[in-house]
């Protein structure tokens, strides 16, 4: 098992601040180093800056939109990313939510399952450095990206559900949670996506799990902080 850290500036700080925290993460020893893309900075343009900057810790998205943005488009920037930082991208993507995609960005929310599995199709080939042939119901691509100089990167899906988590799994290299539980896990989550790898003779996902923690020797004055 591996432990990583989730930043808080990207969405309140400076691009300094951002580098800053990405450079302490890495000093204290935490395997990786997860930016948010909510509404502050630009997560992927942001772990562009970190990765020419902080040249060891792994550098993932939590998570990034699919509907705003194209999977040819995400993969063109993944890869730019990926150059930037020698390699140590993880993008997580995730279908953020109805009242966000609907009422905020005017787009449909319809049959997300679909969608998943339309930018999945697109989006996988594409992270590999292979030519991306599909049409589906509403996203379709046929090409390929060239010079980008990039090594593959790995995707993970924020999946809960079962069907999104059996899409995730025949498709994606894995699943990023929030927080889900030790039970959910172990009887949903990776039965689920693991079955659904196997199927697809895919080797086994990862499965990162992230929650919020508080490390701290006065617990009282900790439970009542958040509350």
């Amino acid at each position: 098992m591996k432990i990583g850290i989730f930043g808080g500036t990207v969405n309140s700080g400076t691009l300094d601040d951002v580098v800053a925290e990405a450079r302490q993460a890495e000093s204290d020893g935490f395997a990786s180093y997860w930016a948010p893309n909510i509404f502050g900075h630009d997560a992927l343009t942001a772990l562009a800056i970190v990765g020419r900057e902080v040249p060891r810790i792994e550098l993932g998205t939590s998570v990034v939109p699919t509907y705003p943005r194209h999977p040819m488009a995400i993969a063109q920037q993944c890869h730019t990313v990926n150059a930037a930082s020698n390699g140590r991208l993880c993008l997580g993507i995730g279908l953020s939510h109805k009242v966000v995609i609907e009422g905020m960005l005017g787009m449909s929310y319809e049959k997300p399952v679909r969608h998943l599995r339309e930018y999945l199709s697109i989006l996988m080939p594409l992270s590999r450095c292979e030519n991306s042939n599909f049409a589906g119901e509403t996203l379709t691509t046929r090409g390929s990206l060239s010079g980008v100089g990039s090594s593959p990167f790995s995707v993970v899906v924020a999946a809960l559900g079962e069907q999104m988590l059996r899409v995730t799994g025949t498709l994606a290299d894995g699943t990023l949670t929030w927080c889900t539980g030790p039970k959910t896990l172990k009887s949903l989550t990776v039965p689920t996506i693991v079955e659904a790898a196997k199927k697809a003779e895919r080797k086994a996902p990862r499965v990162i799990a992230a929650l919020p923690v508080c490390v701290t020797n006065n617990v009282s004055r900790a439970t009542e902080t958040a509350a």
